[in-house]
């Protein structure tokens, strides 16, 4: 009886080592059967992310407060030139925005200006240095509020301000100067009296009429001489309070109260 050799024997062993391998990958691919025999499969890694979950629909939330968006403090811009901030100041009075005006001047610059109202036939000419700072001035060739002149101080580096306002009115007769200076002292209002009159006069006025209820009455004015200007008359129900307003000036520059005389008792 022949017996097979040794390395038949071998080949065959082989042979089914690889049948074994063969059967384990396919295994691997592929949904296991039932058979009669257990049949051991290999899962490969999973590779993959995690799940990616589901955002619930949007909507409003249930619960818990809206709490408030806080925005940060809004700052001044920096204003590089001293006409720049001019500028600003004098296009925020032609809106009536006070609140960007002072981002650009001071409150006391800001207050003065508004007290005015805007005179679009202002025209800027320029700024000038003087004394460690500039004077921007805007400039009308029409009655009524003809100059600004804006003091502005500050450098490049910080930034320019204006500091302070002197707003000159022209009127166009001495009628309309006497007249402005007597409503302002109906108002109670110095500053705006001073547009049309000297301090001298602002003082008289206050300090001799008291009594709003019976203002002084305005009779007339009366041209003198280019020296001495016009004489405007109130005449006044208070015995003894009648009085005189000087007024001089001229088409150019406009009329301007200098002096006051009250009747002699």
């Amino acid at each position: 009886m022949l017996h097979p050799r040794p390395a038949i024997a071998v080949l065959a062993t082989v042979a089914a080592v690889a049948v074994g391998i063969t059967t384990g990958v396919l295994t691997t691919h592929r949904p296991t059967t039932a058979t009669g025999a257990a049949v051991v499969t290999t899962r490969l890694p999973d590779t993959t992310g995690p799940p990616a979950t589901t955002s619930p629909p949007a909507g409003p939330r249930a619960s818990g407060p809206t709490q408030p968006t806080h925005q940060p403090p809004v700052t001044s811009p920096r204003l590089s030139a001293p006409a720049l901030a001019a500028r600003q100041v004098f296009q925020a009075w032609q809106a009536r925005d006070q609140q960007r005006a002072l981002q650009a001047a001071t409150p006391a610059a800001v207050r003065t200006l508004f007290a005015f109202a805007p005179t679009p036939g202002l025209r800027f000419t320029g700024c000038r240095f003087l004394s460690l700072g500039y004077d921007c001035g805007y400039l009308s060739a029409d009655v009524g509020l003809y100059y600004l002149d804006m003091r502005v101080e500050g450098g490049a580096s910080a930034g320019y301000r204006v500091v302070s306002i002197d707003a000159q009115m022209r009127f166009g007769d001495p009628d309309a100067a006497a007249k402005y200076v007597m409503s302002a002292w109906l108002d109670g209002d110095r500053a705006k009296a001073r547009h049309a009159a000297s301090e001298t006069v602002v003082d008289a006025l206050w300090s001799r009429l008291r009594d709003r209820a019976h203002p002084p009455r305005f009779v007339g004015c009366a041209f003198r001489d280019k020296n001495w200007g016009a004489a405007c008359t109130f005449d006044s129900t208070t015995v003894d309070l009648g009085f005189t307003m000087q007024v001089k000036g001229g088409a150019l520059l406009g009329w301007h109260v200098v002096a006051v005389r009250f009747a002699q008792p």
